[in-house]
């Protein structure tokens, strides 16, 4: 098993995709586009099991800052005295987010698939990788 967070080396990243585009644009629109590219790549993509893996996991961490836009900026963001708390809170989650996204596709660009901690579990969980 692979450790989280750590980059594996990944044959299918070589291939082209069953929607006729290499492999690694198919990945860098998911993750660019998050739950949406994520989720279309997702839906389409039959054959390179790189690109429907790292599509679940852009459409989960895109799923997930929506989550975050939603309790920290909307929810919590009016109680007194928490709100400043929670956008902060909210803002250094969002920039995470995007840091791992920055991350993946930087190494999917080097032929290697990154394992965003807590997300590939649960992307594992529906896609063997």
């Amino acid at each position: 098993m692979v450790a989280e967070s750590k980059s594996v080396v990944d044959p299918d990243l070589n291939k082209k995709s069953s929607t006729g585009m290499d492999a690694k644009v198919a990945i860098l629109l998911a993750y660019i586009f998050s739950w949406i590219g994520g989720l279309v790549f997702y839906l389409i993509e039959k054959e390179n099991r790189a690109v429907k893996w790292n599509a679940l996991q852009a459409l989960i961490i895109g799923i997930c800052d929506v989550i975050i836009l939603i309790v920290f900026f909307g929810i919590f963001s009016w109680i007194p005295f928490v709100g400043i708390l929670s956008i902060v809170i909210g803002w250094l989650a969002l920039v995470a987010g995007l840091a791992f996204k920055i991350i993946a596709i930087v190494q999917v660009f080097q032929g290697k698939t990154y394992r965003i901690p807590g997300i590939s579990k649960l992307t594992d969980k529906y896609i063997k990788y």
